[in-house]
């Protein structure tokens, strides 16, 4: 065999190689289904297609350039890397002409102002959210969420969720999408229920995506102008104690280069959601296998079948949550009271509390619990401790031993309340926990959190409106 000959067969089996890998890797589906991240075909994820896609055609071009093209002089050679050459400048010219032009005409759904930020004022937005998996390949045999919710959303004249335009008001809400009433309609929210069981007047400054550094910008651009008596200030446990929150917030974690050009690319993000709702319903149903099958320790959804959980059994109402939701909380105190996340926020609240004191105003602290810390009494009961150990290894590896992980989870899940609680209670500021209340009500059969969205349902809302008109607004102080 002469050596052109060798030389086409050591390419062909590298090529060969790289595309048979690329297309016979599958991604570790339990995991991705943990985290609801996307799956393609059953089998792959949203990168690994894209890279299917690109790659495949330029390796069976390359292929057949190598077995179907003729010898060429040394001129030749040079013309067609030039035509080769021009064709991909071109290509890449017209994509980068297309992002740029995705990026200039794309509408901004925020406005920034320091840390906070709002969105654009005098707005009416309406829509049906429908409470359904995240991703179309998710937990085998999925039920049907929480009943489709028509919705209206309403933004007054600085950008805020209030159905009018108020100058002063008895009380201001700051937090993030739980207070501002996401996957809600206007009249489901919390805060204007509140003000409707209360005869008080309620201003709502909640923002998705807002932390404690927000909360504090927003109350004293905008809050203390209203001449509140009382300020709520809500804190969500799944996001709220992140520290990624205060390293940007502080400068610390900066967008890198990949993220300007590449993950934030108006273009990328439309392409891959394309791929998505056309490639991620084929194959969605391949585990949707009876329960005794999905029992067996080796089935592929073993460690995720056991979500969404039906609590109360019989009640037909799920719940699901993300494996890393559990996990955040595995903290001891002392881990918790010296991470960034505890350290700042701490520091944020006693701030709000004396510019509360110095503008006439009491501040109350509300604390909202996530879908884990609530339920995690319920998973003991309802799921093998064999099962959750399998769960939660598919992140976090060298656990103890199932029976001891349930006792040392379920003891770790109070542990951000516990901890900010006490804080509240040295530093004399008002704290409110919904956790009680809620995991009685879910336990009684209200469907308080949505099955597949982490934000609460409009029976949450009611339940969270009644229980702080009777506790916050029970006299005329704050109780």
């Amino acid at each position: 065999m002469n050596k052109p000959s060798l030389g086409r067969v050591f390419w062909t089996a590298v090529i060969a190689a790289g595309l048979g890998v690329l297309w016979l890797k599958e991604v570790p589906l339990a995991y991705w289904v943990a985290q609801q991240r996307e799956v393609l075909l059953g089998r792959y994820s949203v990168g690994q297609v894209s890279a299917q896609l690109i790659l495949t055609p330029v390796g069976l071009l390359l292929l057949w350039g190598l077995w179907m093209g003729k010898e060429k002089s040394p001129s030749q050679r040079r013309q067609d890397a030039f035509k080769t050459a021009a064709v991909v400048l071109s290509i890449v010219f017209c994509l980068v002409f297309a992002d740029v032009a995705l990026r200039l005409v794309s509408r901004r759904q925020y406005t920034a102002a320091g840390h906070s930020y709002h969105r654009p004022p005098n707005q009416t937005m309406k829509g049906v959210f429908e409470d359904r998996p995240v991703c179309a390949f998710s937990y085998p045999n999925a039920p049907a969420g929480y009943p489709p919710v028509s919705y209206v959303f309403t933004t007054d004249k600085r950008g805020f969720r209030n159905l009018s335009d108020m100058d002063c008001a008895d009380a201001v809400v700051l937090g993030d999408s739980f207070a501002e009433g996401s996957s809600v309609s206007d009249e489901h929210c919390w805060p204007i229920q509140l003000a409707k069981l209360s005869g008080r007047t309620v201003y709502n400054l909640g923002m998705s995506g807002t932390s404690a550094a927000g909360y504090l910008d927003v109350l004293e651009s905008i809050g203390f102008s209203l001449k509140p008596r009382l300020v709520l200030c809500m804190l969500y446990e799944g996001n709220d104690f992140r520290d990624s929150n205060f390293r940007r917030n502080e400068g610390r974690e900066r967008p890198s280069l990949g993220d300007v050009l590449f993950r934030s690319s108006p273009l990328r993000r439309r392409f891959e959601a394309f791929l998505i709702k056309t490639l991620g319903p084929v194959g969605s149903g391949r585990f949707n296998d009876p329960a005794s099958v999905l029992a067996n320790p080796s089935h592929p959804m073993y460690a995720v079948s056991w979500q969404p959980l039906e609590v109360p059994r019989g009640s037909g109402h799920y719940y699901s949550f993300e494996v890393k939701r559990v996990l955040d909380h595995w903290v001891r105190p002392e881990q918790f009271r010296e991470s960034l996340a505890c350290r700042q926020t701490q520091e944020i609240l006693t701030r709000m509390k004396d510019l509360c004191a110095g503008q006439g105003a009491r501040l109350v602290v509300v604390y909202a619990p996530d879908k884990p810390h609530l339920l995690m009494d319920a998973v003991r009961r309802q799921v093998p401790a064999e099962q959750v150990r399998a769960f939660l290894a598919l992140k976090k590896k060298d656990l103890p031993p199932a029976e001891q992980l349930m006792e040392d989870l379920s003891a770790a899940m109070d542990t951000f309340e516990n901890v900010m609680e006490q804080f509240c209670r040295e530093e004399g500021i008002v704290f409110v926990s919904l956790t009680d209340v809620l995991r009685q009500k879910i336990e009684e059969g209200v469907w308080a959190y949505y099955a597949y969205d982490q934000h609460w349902t409009p029976d949450g809302h009611r339940v969270v409106a009644e229980y702080l008109a009777e506790t916050v607004f029970g006299g005329d102080e704050p109780q």
